[in-house]
């Protein structure tokens, strides 16, 4: 079964203080569960097949539940050749896992086992292995692609007493994370066998098992979140599109008539037929062209497909160049198309050669009147280079044939000089709210209109949302049976670090069912990385996309998953599947960004 709930037996086991005697002088502090922040699971409530809360690759399935010869349920990896992982999507720091475990079969020599923590990727985690060829267990880390596997040295020989693993005999494993140490205990939970007191990768992340060339049996799972702010959640597939390791940030999925799903990035694209389980492609770019390259696409109430497409000045030698934007509409869920209106006629430059808009993914709305909206960042430049940014707001009240702008733009209604990447949603007392997240405040912010979007006022913080410089994705529900919006954006404190590229390691996913008062649902990602040596930070969250249909939310962003000569680094395209009946809003929000 599955639980949050502190039982006695559990307290009573968690509440110990353990020392190393002889060894080094920091005691192991003695810490109890916190309320709610203890998740249990001995598969008892499964039946066979794929349980509840556990991920795996979304092209593997090699895990599953079945019911071991004492009639009891376990969570059982079958041999393969592939160090496979199974793991609970939460972010945290400092934890305490518990995990019961079984050999039932080693099928080669090189066999291998590793219970994980802070678990970010397969390159970035600290954990726990097991070497079936040696008959010994170790200690080790990795902080990501960009560097290699690290194994703890150990001060004496403490595992001596601890035998080698034997087929069909369960074992119990603790490995117990508190900043830089992290310790394991194996059967003895009142000695420690392992332990690391200089542990360098300290980002919040996962926990998981593994194993390679061995089917084990896996039961009686006990995670304790120390640090109370995350959360095992429900319900989620992650995986990152595309086998090829290309470069991908900026993508938007559409939702087809008949289910199906179509990811569009850049000029390329991939499909789905099994609601996101799987992505195929890259496929040729089958719509119009859009030099831009970031796709802003919306269903309108009519059922028509709306697509925002650039035209450049000219022949593009690159993406970024003068230009206007074309509507362009589909009755045929985007087998063909006809030419809408411009937002302006003639072909818009800032510094020369150089488009002074610049539009990032999923920019539309559609008002419950019909009116459409598209929010355009525009540059602004001292001649030289770009000094700050501004928002300029179009609207339609034909379907995109023709376009008017708003009386005023943000360098009206706000002193700050970056303030883009925004969009418009209706509220439930029929004000209109512009949310903008790419500022140069501390948090996402937003304006008002009283007039149906012709004129905007004011510029107002959104505390709770705290945002280092980013864009978001902000969708209504068409599905939802009450009016209910979501919200994706980077969760970051601008204050955290001085390096250049501001701090971009954490996803947060918020709910409001009136467009005023946000509750905060999940963390969708996070990953604190270290930085290259010219101070920016490796991995970094970009251009997040949010697509609600009657079952799911499918998030993509861009994550960086090593460094490369750019400022945002090796990007890789990540989805997220979230099951919207899984979803449960946190009892207050986060303390920590």
């Amino acid at each position: 079964m599955v639980s949050l709930k502190t039982s006695w037996f559990f307290l009573i086991l968690y509440g110990i203080l353990a020392v190393v005697p002889n060894v080094h002088s920091q005691p192991l502090e003695t810490f109890r569960p916190l309320s709610n922040q203890v998740y249990i699971d001995d598969f008892e409530d499964e039946s066979e097949g794929n349980p509840s809360h556990w991920i795996e690759s979304n092209k593997h399935n090699y895990w599953t539940v079945v019911n071991d010869a004492d009639g009891n349920n376990v969570y059982r990896v079958e041999h393969n050749g592939v160090s496979t992982y199974s793991w609970l999507h939460v972010f945290e720091k400092n934890v305490t896992f518990d995990v019961r475990f079984k050999v039932v079969e080693i099928a080669e020599e090189d066999a291998e086992l590793k219970f994980a923590v802070r678990f970010n990727d397969y390159e970035a985690l600290v954990y726990l292995g097991y070497d079936f060829k040696a008959g010994k267990w170790y200690l080790a880390e990795q902080r990501g692609k960009d560097f290699e596997p690290s194994v703890f040295k150990q001060v004496g020989d403490f595992t001596r007493g601890v035998e080698p693993l034997k087929v069909g005999a369960w074992y119990h494993i603790r490995v117990l994370s508190n900043n830089e140490t992290v310790t394991v205990y194996i059967n003895d939970m009142t000695r420690p066998k392992l332990w690391a007191t200089d542990v360098r990768h300290q980002s919040p992340g996962r926990v998981a098992i593994s194993a390679y060339n061995a089917s084990v049996d896996f039961d009686d799972v006990r995670l304790n979140l120390r640090s109370g702010q995350g959360r095992v959640n429900e319900g989620v597939l992650e995986y990152t599109v595309g086998d090829d390791d290309d470069f991908r940030e900026g993508a938007s999925i559409v939702e087809k008539n008949n289910g199906d799903l179509l990811l569009l990035h850049r000029s390329e694209e991939f499909h789905s037929s099994d609601e996101g389980q799987t992505f195929g492609g890259p496929y040729p770019f089958s719509w119009p062209k859009n030099n831009h390259g970031h796709h802003s696409v919306l269903r309108l109430q009519s059922g028509k497909l709306l697509n925002m497409v650039a035209e450049f000045d000219g022949t593009p030698d690159r993406f970024d160049r003068p230009l206007r934007f074309r509507a362009k509409l589909s009755d045929d869920d985007g087998t063909t198309w006809v030419d809408g209106g411009v937002t302006w006629e003639v072909s818009r430059q800032g510094l020369p050669g150089m488009s002074n808009a610049i539009v990032m993914n999923d920019k539309l709305t559609q008002m419950p009147d019909g009116r459409v909206f598209f929010v355009v960042p525009v540059r602004k430049d001292d001649g030289k280079k770009i000094v700050g940014h501004k928002t300029e707001i179009y609207y339609s009240d034909d379907e995109g044939m023709t376009w008017n702008q708003s009386l005023n733009d943000s360098d009206d209604f706000t002193d700050l000089e970056r303030y883009a990447e925004g969009k418009v949603i209706q509220t439930s007392n029929g004000t209109l709210r512009l949310y903008t997240p790419w500022n140069n405040a501390h948090s996402v912010r937003y304006s008002e209109s009283y007039d149906n979007g012709v004129t905007w006022k004011g510029d107002f913080a959104l505390d709770q949302f705290r945002n280092s410089r980013s864009s978001f994705a902000l969708i209504e529900d068409t599905y939802a049976e009450r009016t209910t919006f979501y919200m994706v954006w980077v969760y970051n404190n601008t204050d955290d670090t001085d390096i250049v590229f501001l701090p971009r390691s954490r996803l947060g996913l918020a709910r409001s069912y009136d467009g005023i008062n946000w509750e905060y649902m999940m963390d969708v990602e996070r990953w604190i990385s270290p930085a290259k040596k010219d101070r920016r930070i490796i991995t970094q969250i970009l251009d997040p996309s949010l697509t609600a249909t009657e079952d799911y939310l499918y998030v993509t962003i861009g994550r960086s998953d090593r460094a490369a000569d750019n400022g945002h680094n090796h990007q890789r395209l990540r989805l997220y599947r979230i099951e919207k009946s899984k979803l449960k809003p946190y009892d207050s929000w986060p303390t920590e960004f």
